[in-house]
């Protein structure tokens, strides 16, 4: 892998994040009140969604798992600023449906929901700790 000097502009945000929202968003309307489908299995796809944001973030996020390794968002120092709004969209949501199934469900979606509660709550309070690699040259 190539070395270079990262003098671009950091930015907030990028496609990633937007995206990231977007197909959150449309994850929380299915299991809303406002969703056709069963409480049940609401719980059971909750319970499903929880795992998934989670390896998506360690293998997409923290590890930079690509098609292409050699180029990532965050190699530079200009794209900390979206590591860190990327990864905090997936704790957000996340800790959003950990806290669903806490509160709406019974027997074992609670017990993953409060799992993966204290997970994305621990990832949340630990800022620095997990964080991709940052090249610097």
């Amino acid at each position: 892998m190539f070395a270079w000097i990262d003098y671009s502009i950091p930015k907030l945000f990028n496609e990633k994040s937007v995206m990231l929202v977007i197909a959150f968003s449309i994850m929380t309307f299915f299991v809303s009140p406002f969703s056709p489908l069963n409480r049940r299995f609401q719980d059971r796809v909750t319970a499903i969604y929880l795992p998934t944001i989670f390896l998506w973030w360690f293998f997409f996020q923290f590890q930079l798992v690509s098609l292409t390794p050699g180029v990532h968002y965050y190699l530079g120092r200009s794209g900390q600023f979206t590591s860190m709004m990327n990864s905090g969209i997936c704790y957000a949501f996340g800790l959003a449906f950990s806290i669903r199934l806490l509160r709406l469900s019974r027997e074992w979606p609670r017990i993953i929901g409060g799992v993966f509660a204290v997970l994305f709550l621990l990832l949340l309070l630990s800022g620095e700790g997990c964080r991709p690699a940052i090249m610097s040259t």
